[in-house]
Formats: structure tokens, C-alpha cells, sequence
């Protein structure tokens, strides 16, 4: 008997490990609440000057949703995206997010611009509530508390890769003018290309802020135009960028031009017409290659281009979803999954770094023909070599 206990010994501790595990998949199986479904709370402008991105990230995120709940949602229990409208103010969409806390939402996505962003993880810092932003880039979002993430890069490398591609492009520029919007978004990416000034090799001869909702641009564009300026870097979002280029083209001005990521929309050259033909800006990698997203979207928005608010939007949903489907229904728990989250989007890897961020990656873009094209990387660094 002794030994026949000893020939099936394997057996027996075989059959305890798969006990363990069983008991530690059985603890550790992912609290999803007591609620009937899994609210997620969106802070967005789905009114007022940014109503366009607010309309493309609502896209997004419905396609999401639609998604995720045609798969049987997350243990059974439909996604509900829970929409708060900032109408574009910081303050109201802090606001917002502490009545979404009230309601009991663990997570949000937004807000979209970077002051935005900051003034809701203040809240998100304060009640220990997840904060994801799809398209805040200011460097002060990184490291400000463990419960604050993001799915797009920070604008320290935006604003070094704003600098590259002047140089590159336009290798016979040397003085530099930057134009950029007074907010948060303007100044951390203004910053940053100022500091890539020496490495690039050129100068930055003035720096000219405006703000938020300005529409007036004479004096702005005559102080470049008698500068002597070679080139300008627009930090802006369309719609001060509408107003700015309309005046560029009445004073006419001949320079260089090289744009940030908030100018890409197909609203651009709609509303300014030819003068943009040619126009080189940089944004957040977001070639989407998905036929099945790339169709959904077109009927949506009824639009023929993919703005890119849209792609990061539902990657930021299907990443949040995730941490909540592999970790559960919690702030704690949500923000421990993220950790180990290594998502590949419609727009590329989402891997979070220990600040709460992703690694940079960058695409360039080019109005031809009226839209916005992706340069490839292969004429990018063949212009690179030939220019040094």
C-alpha cells in the first residue's frame, strides 16, 4: 500500500497545484459591482468652439461601446459610456467629474485639451478615481498621481519633433517665429521647441502668444510679416488656426509654415482654402489601417478621412475596459490592471510607462491635393539625408 501511495504521488500533487489554482482563479475572478452594467464616465465638449473634436472622440467611443457590447459586454454586464458635456471650460469639466464621483463612476476618459485634463486630475488626485486622457499632452500630466494615465504622448517630444521636421523640410529656414495659443497645450509645447532651437539649427527670433478664442489676428501677423521671419511654428487648435491663416493669406505672407497636432482636422482646408496646400504638421501616430473601424466611422461622422480624436478615443475605451475586464469594477483596481495592460489599438501600442504615460510615437502630415496625407518615413529621412 505504501508503495502504491508513493506511485501516485505525482498524481496527488498534481491534483493539489490545480486545486490552487483553481481556489486562487475563484479569489482572485474580478469584482464587476452590483450594478446591472459598467458606467464609464466621459468628459468632452460636445458644444462650443472644440464641439468638432467632442464630436469625433464621441465617435470613437461608440463604436467602442457598440463593440465591446455585441461580445457579451464585461461579465455579462453592458458598457455605458456616461457623456458630461465641458462646453470647452476647464472648471466645469472638474466639475462634472466630481458629480460623476457622486454617481459612483470609478473611471473616466477626458478631458480632451491639456488644461481640461490637469483641473480633472486634481479631482481624480484628491478622490482616488481613475483619470485616462486620449489627448491631453502637456508635460505636467506625467507623474501627477498614480490614478492619472493618458494614451498619447507628452509634448516634450512633440515640440523636439516640430523642430526636426523644420529642419528637414525647410533645411533654408533660420529664423523662426513661434505663433502659439495661451493655454496649456500652447505653452508646454512652445517650450519644448524652443529648447530643441540649438540642436536643429536654427533660431527662434520671436515667440507671439494669443488666446483661446481670439479671432482677430492683424497685429500678430504683421509683426511676423516684418520680422523677417523665415518660418512659422502654429501651436493652435483649428479654430484660432482658421482665423490666423485667413489673415496670413490677406497680408501675404510668405513664409514657412510647420503645425502642431490640433490643426489636423479636415475642417482646415475646408475653411481656408488653397493657402494651406502644402502644409506640414506633426501629431500623435494614428494610421489606422482597420477597414471595419475605417467604414464604421465614415458612417458616423459622415466624413471621409479618420480625424484622429476618433481612433485614440476608442483606443482609450478599449484599454479601460480591459483593466476593468481583467481587474475589476474599482478605482484601485482599474489602475492596478493598467500596469499590465499591452494593448495593440487602432492606432498602435498602448504600454503604460511608470508616470502614466506611453512612449512617444509620431507621424507627419501634409495637406495635398486638400487633405491631409500621412508623409511617409522613408521620404522623411530621404529628405533628411539629402539636406545635410
Amino acid at each position: 500500500m505504501k508503495q502504491k501511495a508513493l506511485d501516485f504521488l505525482p498524481f496527488i500533487f498534481a491534483g493539489l497545484i490545480c486545486g490552487f489554482i483553481l481556489f486562487g482563479t475563484f479569489v482572485n475572478t474580478p469584482d464587476y459591482g452590483d450594478e446591472d452594467t459598467i458606467r464609464i464616465g466621459i468628459i468632452l465638449p460636445l458644444t462650443g468652439g472644440l464641439a468638432e473634436y467632442g464630436s469625433d472622440v464621441k465617435v470613437g467611443i461608440d463604436i467602442a461601446v457598440d463593440e465591446i457590447n455585441a461580445k457579451g459586454g464585461i461579465g455579462g454586464k453592458d458598457v455605458v459610456a456616461v457623456y458630461k458635456n465641458t462646453w470647452g471650460y476647464p472648471d466645469r469639466a472638474a466639475k462634472l467629474m466630481r458629480e460623476g464621483v457622486d454617481e459612483g463612476i470609478p473611471v473616466f476618459i477626458g478631458d480632451i485639451t491639456s488644461a481640461g485634463a490637469l483641473a480633472c486630475a486634481a479631482v481624480a488626485k484628491e478622490e482616488q478615481i481613475v483619470l485616462v486622457s486620449q489627448a491631453a499632452t502637456t508635460p505636467e500630466l506625467s507623474g501627477y498621481s498614480p490614478y492619472v494615465f493618458r494614451t498619447i504622448s507628452s509634448d516634450l517630444y512633440q515640440g523636439r519633433g516640430m523642430a526636426r521636421i523644420f529642419r528637414i523640410f525647410h533645411p533654408d529656414t533660420d529664423k523662426i517665429t513661434v505663433l502659439y495659443i495661451n493655454n496649456t497645450y500652447g505653452t508646454g509645447l512652445m517650450d519644448s521647441f524652443v529648447n530643441a532651437q540649438d540642436e536643429s539649427g536654427f533660431t527662434v527670433q520671436q515667440v507671439i502668444p494669443f488666446e483661446e478664442g481670439q479671432r482677430t489676428f492683424t497685429s500678430e501677423i504683421a509683426a511676423i510679416r516684418t520680422s523677417g521671419t523665415d518660418g512659422v511654428a502654429l501651436i493652435s487648435h483649428v479654430t484660432e488656426a482658421d482665423y490666423i491663416l485667413k489673415e496670413a493669406e490677406a497680408q501675404r505672407l510668405n513664409v514657412a509654415w510647420v503645425g502642431s497636432d490640433g490643426i489636423v482636422t479636415t475642417e482646415l482646408y475646408s475653411h481656408v482654402g488653397p493657402y494651406t496646400e502644402g502644409f506640414i504638421a506633426t501629431m500623435q501616430a494614428s494610421e489606422v489601417r482597420d477597414p471595419v473601424f475605417i467604414r464604421e466611422y465614415q458612417i458616423r461622422a459622415k466624413d471621409s478621412t479618420v480625424n484622429w480624436m476618433a481612433p485614440y478615443s476608442y483606443d482609450t475605451m478599449m484599454v479601460v475596459t480591459e483593466a476593468i475586464r481583467h481587474g475589476g469594477y474599482s478605482a484601485d483596481e482599474i489602475r492596478d490592471a493598467f500596469g499590465k495592460i499591452r494593448h495593440l489599438g487602432a492606432c498602435g501600442p498602448k504600454v503604460f510607462e511608470d508616470d502614466g504615460g506611453i512612449p512617444p510615437a509620431y507621424d507627419v502630415m501634409r495637406i495635398e491635393n486638400g487633405v491631409w496625407k500621412r508623409v511617409s518615413w522613408k521620404e522623411i529621412t530621404t529628405t533628411e539625408i539629402t539636406t545635410h
